[in-house]
Protein backbone atom coordinates (compact mmCIF):
# COMPACT_ATOMS: atom_id res chain seq x y z
CA UNK A 1 0.00 0.00 0.00
CA UNK A 2 1.42 3.38 -1.03
CA UNK A 3 1.95 5.80 1.84
CA UNK A 4 -0.05 9.03 1.55
CA UNK A 5 1.85 12.08 0.40
CA UNK A 6 2.07 15.21 2.55
CA UNK A 7 0.03 17.78 0.62
CA UNK A 8 1.54 21.27 0.81
CA UNK A 9 0.48 24.76 -0.25
CA UNK A 10 3.29 27.32 -0.60
CA UNK A 11 2.47 30.95 0.20
CA UNK A 12 4.97 33.73 -0.59
CA UNK A 13 4.70 36.89 -2.66
CA UNK A 14 8.08 36.29 -4.32
CA UNK A 15 7.65 33.89 -7.23
CA UNK A 16 11.37 33.11 -7.47
CA UNK A 17 11.40 32.00 -3.84
CA UNK A 18 8.30 29.88 -4.34
CA UNK A 19 9.93 28.22 -7.34
CA UNK A 20 13.02 27.48 -5.28
CA UNK A 21 10.98 26.03 -2.43
CA UNK A 22 8.93 23.96 -4.85
CA UNK A 23 12.08 22.57 -6.44
CA UNK A 24 13.34 21.64 -2.95
CA UNK A 25 10.11 19.90 -1.99
CA UNK A 26 9.57 18.21 -5.36
CA UNK A 27 12.76 16.23 -4.81
CA UNK A 28 11.15 14.49 -1.84
CA UNK A 29 9.12 11.37 -2.46
CA UNK A 30 6.73 11.94 0.44
CA UNK A 31 5.76 15.58 -0.29
CA UNK A 32 3.39 16.93 -2.94
CA UNK A 33 3.11 20.68 -3.56
CA UNK A 34 -0.55 20.94 -4.59
CA UNK A 35 -0.74 24.73 -4.98
CA UNK A 36 1.01 28.07 -4.61
CA UNK A 37 -0.21 31.53 -3.62
CA UNK A 38 1.27 35.03 -3.64
CA UNK A 39 -1.23 36.70 -1.32
CA UNK A 40 -3.24 35.99 1.80
CA UNK A 41 -6.52 36.01 -0.11
CA UNK A 42 -5.22 33.55 -2.68
CA UNK A 43 -3.79 31.39 0.12
CA UNK A 44 -7.24 31.01 1.70
CA UNK A 45 -8.73 30.11 -1.70
CA UNK A 46 -6.07 27.47 -2.34
CA UNK A 47 -6.49 25.96 1.11
CA UNK A 48 -10.26 25.67 0.58
CA UNK A 49 -9.79 24.27 -2.92
CA UNK A 50 -7.08 21.69 -2.20
CA UNK A 51 -7.54 20.72 1.46
CA UNK A 52 -3.76 20.46 2.10
CA UNK A 53 -2.08 18.96 5.14
CA UNK A 54 0.43 21.81 5.47
CA UNK A 55 0.55 25.48 4.54
CA UNK A 56 3.99 27.09 4.39
CA UNK A 57 3.13 30.72 5.10
CA UNK A 58 5.15 33.88 4.55
CA UNK A 59 4.12 36.77 6.82
CA UNK A 60 4.87 39.74 4.54
CA UNK A 61 2.10 39.45 1.97
CA UNK A 62 0.79 42.30 -0.23
CA UNK A 63 -2.91 42.27 0.66
CA UNK A 64 -2.82 41.43 4.36
CA UNK A 65 -0.31 39.85 6.71
CA UNK A 66 0.29 36.13 6.93
CA UNK A 67 -0.75 36.40 10.57
CA UNK A 68 -4.23 37.48 9.48
CA UNK A 69 -4.34 34.62 6.99
CA UNK A 70 -3.45 32.14 9.74
CA UNK A 71 -6.19 33.57 11.96
CA UNK A 72 -8.72 33.18 9.14
CA UNK A 73 -7.69 29.58 8.61
CA UNK A 74 -8.09 28.91 12.33
CA UNK A 75 -11.40 30.79 12.49
CA UNK A 76 -12.76 28.54 9.73
CA UNK A 77 -11.57 25.52 11.74
CA UNK A 78 -9.80 24.12 8.69
CA UNK A 79 -7.89 20.88 9.38
CA UNK A 80 -4.55 22.16 8.15
CA UNK A 81 -1.25 22.80 9.91
CA UNK A 82 0.68 26.01 9.30
CA UNK A 83 4.43 26.56 9.19
CA UNK A 84 5.58 30.17 9.15
CA UNK A 85 8.55 30.82 6.87
CA UNK A 86 9.79 34.33 7.62
CA UNK A 87 12.81 36.56 7.09
CA UNK A 88 12.63 37.50 10.77
CA UNK A 89 12.67 35.49 14.00
CA UNK A 90 12.40 38.21 16.62
CA UNK A 91 10.60 37.42 19.84
CA UNK A 92 7.50 39.51 19.20
CA UNK A 93 6.92 38.12 15.71
CA UNK A 94 7.44 34.51 16.79
CA UNK A 95 4.99 34.93 19.67
CA UNK A 96 2.43 36.58 17.39
CA UNK A 97 2.70 33.72 14.93
CA UNK A 98 2.20 31.10 17.63
CA UNK A 99 -0.70 33.02 19.13
CA UNK A 100 -2.29 33.30 15.69
CA UNK A 101 -2.23 29.52 15.45
CA UNK A 102 0.95 28.48 13.62
CA UNK A 103 2.38 25.03 14.29
CA UNK A 104 5.95 25.74 13.20
CA UNK A 105 8.39 28.56 12.59
CA UNK A 106 11.40 28.51 10.25
CA UNK A 107 13.57 31.48 9.17
CA UNK A 108 13.92 31.76 5.40
CA UNK A 109 17.68 31.66 5.80
CA UNK A 110 17.31 28.09 7.13
CA UNK A 111 14.68 26.85 4.69
CA UNK A 112 17.14 24.69 2.78
CA UNK A 113 18.15 22.83 5.93
CA UNK A 114 15.07 22.91 8.19
CA UNK A 115 11.89 23.19 6.12
CA UNK A 116 11.72 19.51 5.21
CA UNK A 117 12.09 18.48 8.83
CA UNK A 118 9.54 21.09 9.87
CA UNK A 119 6.97 19.77 7.38
CA UNK A 120 7.42 16.16 8.47
CA UNK A 121 7.40 17.04 12.16
CA UNK A 122 4.28 19.18 11.97
CA UNK A 123 2.53 16.58 9.80
CA UNK A 124 2.92 14.16 12.70
CA UNK A 125 0.96 16.52 14.95
CA UNK A 126 3.98 18.02 16.68
CA UNK A 127 5.38 21.54 16.68
CA UNK A 128 8.62 22.60 15.04
CA UNK A 129 10.55 25.67 16.12
CA UNK A 130 13.90 26.62 14.63
CA UNK A 131 16.43 27.22 17.46
CA UNK A 132 16.17 31.00 16.96
CA UNK A 133 12.40 30.84 17.35
CA UNK A 134 12.65 28.47 20.31
CA UNK A 135 15.06 30.88 22.01
CA UNK A 136 12.60 33.72 21.45
CA UNK A 137 9.81 31.70 23.10
CA UNK A 138 11.97 30.75 26.09
CA UNK A 139 13.09 34.36 26.54
CA UNK A 140 9.45 35.50 26.49
CA UNK A 141 8.45 32.93 29.10
CA UNK A 142 11.38 33.78 31.35
CA UNK A 143 10.62 37.49 31.11
CA UNK A 144 6.99 36.89 32.00
CA UNK A 145 8.10 34.82 34.99
CA UNK A 146 10.35 37.61 36.22
CA UNK A 147 7.58 40.16 35.79
CA UNK A 148 5.11 37.93 37.63
CA UNK A 149 7.58 37.69 40.50
CA UNK A 150 7.96 41.48 40.49
CA UNK A 151 4.18 41.85 40.71
CA UNK A 152 4.24 39.88 43.94
CA UNK A 153 6.11 42.79 45.52
CA UNK A 154 3.12 45.07 44.97
CA UNK A 155 0.18 45.38 47.29
CA UNK A 156 -3.24 44.59 45.85
CA UNK A 157 -4.09 48.30 45.76
CA UNK A 158 -0.79 49.25 44.08
CA UNK A 159 -1.47 46.64 41.39
CA UNK A 160 -5.01 47.93 40.83
CA UNK A 161 -3.75 51.51 40.47
CA UNK A 162 -0.97 50.46 38.11
CA UNK A 163 -3.42 48.56 35.91
CA UNK A 164 -5.84 51.47 35.61
CA UNK A 165 -3.02 53.96 34.93
CA UNK A 166 -1.72 51.66 32.20
CA UNK A 167 -5.23 51.53 30.72
CA UNK A 168 -5.11 55.32 30.31
CA UNK A 169 -7.11 56.49 33.31
CA UNK A 170 -6.02 59.73 34.99
CA UNK A 171 -5.39 59.89 38.72
CA UNK A 172 -8.85 61.39 39.22
CA UNK A 173 -10.55 58.73 37.10
CA UNK A 174 -8.59 55.98 38.83
CA UNK A 175 -9.63 57.41 42.19
CA UNK A 176 -13.26 57.35 41.12
CA UNK A 177 -12.93 53.70 40.12
CA UNK A 178 -11.32 52.73 43.44
CA UNK A 179 -12.99 55.25 45.75
CA UNK A 180 -9.68 56.98 46.46
CA UNK A 181 -8.55 60.59 46.29
CA UNK A 182 -6.30 61.57 43.36
CA UNK A 183 -3.50 62.28 45.85
CA UNK A 184 -3.77 58.78 47.31
CA UNK A 185 -3.76 57.33 43.80
CA UNK A 186 -0.56 59.23 43.03
CA UNK A 187 1.01 57.83 46.19
CA UNK A 188 0.15 54.25 45.24
CA UNK A 189 1.33 54.83 41.67
CA UNK A 190 4.65 56.27 42.81
CA UNK A 191 5.25 53.40 45.23
CA UNK A 192 4.46 50.81 42.56
CA UNK A 193 6.73 52.44 40.00
CA UNK A 194 9.59 52.68 42.48
CA UNK A 195 9.25 48.99 43.38
CA UNK A 196 9.29 48.02 39.71
CA UNK A 197 12.02 50.44 38.69
CA UNK A 198 9.76 52.29 36.23
CA UNK A 199 10.15 55.99 35.47
CA UNK A 200 7.61 56.86 32.78
CA UNK A 201 4.01 56.00 31.92
CA UNK A 202 5.18 54.35 28.68
CA UNK A 203 7.23 51.95 30.80
CA UNK A 204 4.19 51.27 32.97
CA UNK A 205 2.17 50.34 29.87
CA UNK A 206 4.91 48.03 28.55
CA UNK A 207 5.28 46.33 31.91
CA UNK A 208 1.52 45.91 32.32
CA UNK A 209 1.23 44.33 28.86
CA UNK A 210 4.08 41.89 29.45
CA UNK A 211 2.95 41.03 32.98
CA UNK A 212 -0.57 40.24 31.80
CA UNK A 213 -2.28 43.05 33.69
CA UNK A 214 -4.12 44.11 30.54
CA UNK A 215 -5.00 40.66 29.22
CA UNK A 216 -8.71 41.11 29.88
CA UNK A 217 -8.90 44.21 27.68
CA UNK A 218 -6.47 43.14 24.94
CA UNK A 219 -8.10 39.82 24.10
CA UNK A 220 -10.22 39.93 20.92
Amino acid sequence: MTEALIRVVLVDDHQVLREGLRALLDEEGDIDVVAEAGSAGEAIKQVLAHDPDIVVMDLGLPDKSGLEAIKEIRADDLPVRVIVLSMHSGRELVMQALQAGSDGYVPKSSAHTDLLQAIRTVYQGKRFLHPDAATAVVDELLEKRVEAQMLEDLSEREEEVLRLIAMGYTSRETGEQLSLSPKTVDTYRQRAMEKLGLNHRSEVIQFALKAGLLDDITKP
